[in-house]
């Protein structure tokens, strides 16, 4: 196999496939950043990550790892840790035997988004660092060949595609990445391709690793953002709106996606929704790499040294950013699960990372999953909206839910539960769990679940081929709770191609709620073995401030009152304890 693949776009500096691709000399700041323009410190603050910051989380437990055509350029100032005590980030390059191994620009911006350290003096600046600014960043790369004509595309063959892709689930040197982040595509609309069911399947054997990538810039999600057993973002902007960065950028991907059904070998188009949370993605300054080698090999501004200093500038916009954002948020939500979770693996599964996440998320701007009312309940068969999912990261947020009130019940699931927390648990085939909140909530309660579990997928370590196994068809209901009975059903997630189901809404009334998850059948069984399902599930309850203000402000202020409340219980557990 050989295939073309791309780098998601940049917009401003770089656009993907257009002819008439021009490079301005005002896209490169030369110097050391001085904080004039847009950068990542103010998007990690828009996420939510001072408050783990505060805390004394910076990813430093956890490894990311990179992967894209080309490797991260470690010697720009902004990946300088010398004054830690640090080696450059990053810490381990690799690739298959094929690969050149050639730096590149694109990879080293993202690569900034996610563990860059800050700007000069070689230790930790508040100034231009990446989401997870100590985590250790591997940085794989999968192009044999970059197009010279056009930038940001490169080939692969299977084995430059697989071998660092295995590094980083399987393992080396004893250690394996806890989140994987790649910020590039190509087109597989129904995720039947090997490469993304290779992905699929190596993220469903090792559920410790969580996969990160970029839903793709325009139309139909990209591969392999169109695969299932990860975390696929999309992008927002308006860096200067009132409240910035929730507007769905106008180029993120917002289609919905297709499904194959290799038991009958029929695709429905337009049926799924692949995007499962979105992040800032634009007017960002990124760390440049001017070296004459990758995408910009041959172009006017590469350089025989490449300068340590210089910055992309400018409108650098693309998915491609986004997902960094996303991945550096996941790694500093296993980094605290490192402290507070120690010796207990389930906190670490990406189905629980990535319900905690979702759960957190703050509603985006026109933010629509298709709820409605079904003969009096509120129904969604969609789950998620198309561009933005289940809405902005606030990793402070879902640092909450993660930390505070219900940490992974005993037994398969189900039991009673606080107004937040989350669950590891197994459902069987016709059968259901029921989780009682413990308390009744007050009116004017918002009310977020996700579930999420992975589409059965293996993975041959000796051929190198996934194959698709299974597929559960899992729902979520909220029933209202009289004397410990659930009575009447108020709210479901019933998608059908999804493995993710997802509810936000406020409450009718004031009272006692459940949740349900139940497993009534499957999409397809190839094996005939699919006896129950794994999955992860979120939840977090929001009495909305009332104040007389748009509803997205008063829930925006009521999590705010909640991250201040989850941040003392925090130290005074810390204190407790340590």
């Amino acid at each position: 196999m050989h295939r073309l693949l791309r780098m998601l776009p940049v917009l401003g500096f770089v656009a993907y496939a257009r002819a008439d691709i021009s490079i301005a000399q005002d896209d490169i700041l030369a110097g050391n950043y001085d904080g004039t323009l847009a950068s990542t410190q103010v998007v990690n603050y828009l996420a939510g990550a001072g408050a783990l910051y505060n805390d004394g989380f910076y990813g430093q437990r956890t490894i990311i790892a990179n992967i894209e055509g080309g490797y991260v350029w470690g010697q720009h100032e902004v990946f300088d840790r010398s004054g830690l005590g640090l080696p450059n980030s990053p810490e381990l390059t690799f690739s298959d035997g094929s690969v050149t191994g050639q730096y590149d620009y694109h990879a080293t911006m993202v690569g900034h988004v996610l563990a860059g350290t800050g700007y000069s003096n070689g230790g930790l600046t508040t100034l231009g660092a990446g989401m997870a600014p100590l985590a250790t960043l591997w940085s794989g790369a999968i192009a044999t060949s970059f197009d010279p004509v056009n930038i940001g595309s490169f080939s692969t063959t299977d084995a430059s595609f697989l071998t660092p892709y295995k590094v980083a689930f399987q393992g080396s040197f004893g250690s394996k990445a806890d989140v994987i982040n790649s910020s590039w595509g190509f087109d597989d609309p129904a995720a039947i391709s090997n490469e993304n069911r290779v992905l699929d399947g190596l993220a469903a054997q090792n559920p410790s690793v969580t996969f990160v990538r970029a839903a793709g810039n325009g139309g139909p999600t990209a591969a392999p953002g169109v695969g299932y057993n990860g975390i696929v973002v999309g992008s927002l902007g308006g860096s200067t709106d009132a409240r910035p960065y929730l507007r769905p950028s106008t180029f993120s991907s917002s289609a919905a996606a297709d499904f194959y059904n290799p038991a009958t070998g029929q695709t429905i188009t337009g049926i799924r929704a692949s995007v499962d949370i979105a992040a800032p993605g634009e007017q960002f300054a990124l760390a440049a790499y001017l070296g004459d080698s990758g995408s910009l090999a041959g172009t006017p501004y590469v350089t025989a040294t490449p300068p340590t200093d210089q910055y992309f500038v400018f409108n650098q916009s693309g998915t491609s950013f986004a997902s960094p954002v996303v991945a550096g948020g996941v790694s500093l939500l296993k980094d605290v699960s490192y402290v507070d979770f120690a010796g207990q693996p389930n906190a670490r599964d990406t189905r629980v990372i990535k319900s905690i996440l979702m759960a957190g998320a703050d509603a985006t701007l026109g933010w629509d999953n298709g709820q409605h009312l079904v003969n009096g309940i509120l129904t969604t068969t969609q789950s998620l909206d198309y561009v933005t999912g289940a809405g902005r990261i606030n990793v402070a947020t879902s640092d909450g839910i993660y930390t505070i009130g219900t940490e992974d019940l005993p037994g398969n699931g189900g039991g009673s539960i606080a107004s937040a927390g989350w669950d590891l648990a197994t459902v069987p085939l016709g059968g259901e769990n029921d989780y009682f909140f413990n308390l009744a909530f007050q009116t004017n309660t918002e009310l977020s679940v996700s579930l999420n579990w992975f589409a059965g997928v293996s993975f041959d370590n000796s051929t190198g081929l996934g194959t698709p196994i299974d597929f559960a068809n899992l729902d979520l209901q909220v029933w209202s709770v009289v004397n410990g009975v659930f009575t009447s059903e108020i709210a479901q997630s019933d998608s059908i191609y999804n493995n993710s189901e997802f509810l936000r809404f406020v409450l009718p009334s004031a009272g006692t709620y459940g949740l349900r998850v139940s497993f009534g059948s499957f999409v397809y069984d190839l094996t005939n073995a699919l006896s129950s399902e794994q999955y992860g599930i979120a939840w977090n309850a929001t009495t909305l401030a009332p104040v007389p203000e748009s509803r997205a402000w008063s829930a925006a202020i009521g999590g705010v009152l909640m991250v201040l409340a989850w941040r003392r219980w925090r130290l005074s557990r810390r204190l407790k304890t340590s």
